[in-house]
């Protein structure tokens, strides 16, 4: 009997011992089998954003114009000149001050000969922020209505504020100069021609220009080495050829 006793004992102890066991190593239970998925619950692929559009610039089809232009090809210069002024437009819709957007505008109705206009937009915008930009596209378009007073006051105040080694300097004094020879005052047009060329001495007929200025001076010896700088730049310029030739005569 105790025998059988202690054979109990033991059994369970021995039923404790894997209990406890068990507690200190869980076994991990296996996850439950899922269904198959059903068509409408197939996860749907993602949703592609559309490809960005980039926003027009007013100022990339203006110079693209300009591009075009240099090489002859007018009709679609102008139509990109177009495209620029509709974009000014539109950004001057959001932000009526936007002075970039009138400068723009300006400078490409410009380039179309649509000078009044050009006059009307870019006072406007003065009226509501000075940009020496749009005073100095205002003063040549003044050139090519006629109105040399205009022309002469705008240049002169582009220049004032900007200093002498703007981008467009050598252009005001250049059309300053042509401004006071239609005046007759060839003086004043001596000294504006001279500082277009000091600026920007790459321009035959700009030297032509400031040749025949010294020839209406009487300097004619003067006259002739101006006409042969612009003979150096552009040899077959049947102009200064025939201008040299005339002074020449009379040295």
């Amino acid at each position: 009997m105790r025998s059988v006793c202690i054979y109990l004992v033991f059994v369970t102890l021995g039923f404790s011992v894997f209990a406890q066991e068990s507690d200190i190593y869980p076994q991990t239970p296996e996850a439950p089998a899922l269904p198959p998925l059903s068509a409408q619950q197939t996860p749907a692929s993602p949703v592609q954003a559309a490809p960005s559009v980039p926003k027009p610039d007013a100022l990339l089809l203006y110079n693209q114009g300009r591009n075009l232009e240099s090489t002859g090809r007018v009709s679609e210069a102008n139509a990109k000149y177009q495209q620029s002024i509709v974009v000014c437009n539109a950004e001057l819709v959001s932000d009526p001050t936007r002075m970039d957007a009138y400068t723009v505008k300006s400078w490409s109705l410009f380039r179309l000969g649509r000078y009044r206009e050009v006059t009307t937009v870019g006072n406007a915008a003065l009226r509501m922020k000075f940009d020496p930009r749009i005073v100095e596209v205002i003063g040549e378009a003044y050139f090519y209505l006629g109105d040399d007073a205009s022309a002469l006051k705008n240049l002169q105040r582009y220049i004032e504020n900007v200093g002498e080694y703007a981008d467009r300097v050598p252009t005001a004094y250049f059309y300053m100069a042509e401004s006071y020879l239609r005046q007759k005052r060839f003086d004043h047009a001596d000294i504006a021609y001279g500082m277009a060329v000091y600026r920007e001495p790459n321009m035959a007929r700009w030297w032509y220009r400031y040749g025949g200025t010294a020839e209406a001076l009487g300097q004619y010896a003067r006259a002739y080495d101006l006409y042969g700088r612009a003979l150096r730049l552009s040899p077959g310029m049947q102009e200064a050829l025939d201008a040299q030739a005339r002074v020449k005569a009379r040295l």
